[in-house]
């Protein structure tokens, strides 16, 4: 049977439109995040600084996922509405170079490559992969890209046979332009957020942290990006270690309910860091955001009791590669600008593991209780 791909005789409706979107981009946002967060301390036990070894090409090379995320977030959204190869590839080229994760810039004659150790003997731009680039207006300019080649089709007849040249042109290029003049607009969202979230930090350390904590778990199940929040406002100290309970506390009640109604793969990926994976469920079903902030208020009260610490690189992961955990007890030099103290491994257990699991089944079992949710809510593949 011949597949019937994505064109302008597609019925657009606004719902299903919205969730294909938000689908493909957890999707993607998963594929770029998840390699290098589960394996980052693992490969740091066989990379020597300055070395270059398996370990260090490794690690390179699952980091680079993560620059790729606006090209993942392109092909999964594509995917999601069965385009045509074409367009699959322009939609992902369009997404990707407006995101912000590949930058670009001019480069004099002369100008030694730090990659090759070429010295170029002409004028010419260069390309650096860094960070993930804005994950919304990556949602945003593919669903642009898709609009563009719903209408293409439908009033240009797709460009007939010279499609292969003006498809790449007109979607990957003009699109991914008019993206790129809009990120700094787009941007000015997560600058917000993170300006808001800086105030609590202003605040005595328990409504501090337990504020912090509460943000977190909801940012964790949006488009925006914890790390890239953390790193913005440099968020330390007390304001990390909340901040990783807070996406704890959303892992615990995303784990508790899909364990009942999903399979295996899907809970163990969501044990692994894919908890915007969820996205989809969740903006279906928003009250159960209210179960993930109590879940995060009541965590975030020991964090500042005992004064857990982190760093602005740990705030965002939770359990993620074990990030924040390992970050409140495991003394390392690079760190003493951000940490002044450590606790002891047990505490550590109790304060990232024990109270957050406790809080979570109590929370959700009153939730489910009195009608908030139920199980099925959360049922999905990722």
């Amino acid at each position: 049977m011949e597949t019937e791909y994505f064109s302008g005789n597609t019925k657009l409706q606004v719902k299903d439109f919205f969730f294909k979107v938000l689908s493909g981009s957890a999707q993607g946002i998963l594929i770029g995040v998840l390699p290098s967060a589960v394996l980052k301390y693992l490969l740091k036990l066989f990379i020597t600084p300055g070395v270059i070894n398996w370990a260090s090409q490794l690690s390179a090379i699952l980091t680079l996922f993560t620059s790729f995320i606006p090209f993942l977030i392109g092909v999964a959204v594509a995917l999601r509405f069965k385009m045509k190869p074409l367009d699959v590839g322009v939609t992902a080229i369009a997404v990707g170079a407006a995101s912000g994760s590949i930058k670009w810039g001019s480069a004099v004659a002369g100008w030694v490559n730090p990659a090759t150790g070429i010295k170029s003997v002409a004028p010419s731009t260069v390309y650096i992969a860094s960070g993930a680039g804005d994950v919304i207006n990556a949602m945003i300019v593919a669903a642009i890209a898709v609009l563009a080649t719903w209408l293409v089709s439908k009033y240009l007849w797709g460009f007939g046979s010279v499609a292969i040249i003006l498809s790449p042109i007109v979607v990957g290029g003009l699109v991914g332009l008019l993206g790129k003049y809009i990120a700094p607009y787009v941007g000015d969202i997560t600058t917000w957020i993170g300006e808001l979230i800086k105030t609590f930090t202003d605040l005595q350390p328990v409504p501090m942290a337990m504020l912090i904590a509460i943000a977190f778990s909801v940012i964790i199940v949006t488009p925006v990006s914890t790390v890239g929040i953390a790193l913005a406002i440099s968020l330390s100290g007390v304001g990390s270690a909340a901040a990783g309970v807070g996406v704890i506390a959303t892992t615990v009640v995303l784990l508790i309910n899909s364990i009942k109604v999903n399979k295996k793969g899907t809970s163990v990926a969501i044990f692994l860091g894919a908890m915007k994976g969820m996205m989809p469920s969740v903006f279906a079903k928003p009250q159960t955001l209210i179960s993930f902030m109590i879940t995060a208020a009541i965590a975030g009260i020991p964090v500042a009791l005992f004064n857990a610490q982190g760093t602005p690189t740990s705030a965002g992961f939770g359990w993620i590669g074990m990030v924040s955990p390992v970050n409140s007890f495991v003394k390392d030099a690079a760190d003493a600008a951000f940490i002044n103290h450590y606790i002891s491994p047990v505490l550590s257990l109790v304060i990232f593991f024990v109270i957050p699991v406790v809080a979570g089944l109590v929370v959700d079992f009153v939730s489910t209780k009195v009608g908030l949710y139920k199980p099925a809510d959360f049922e999905q593949e990722i």
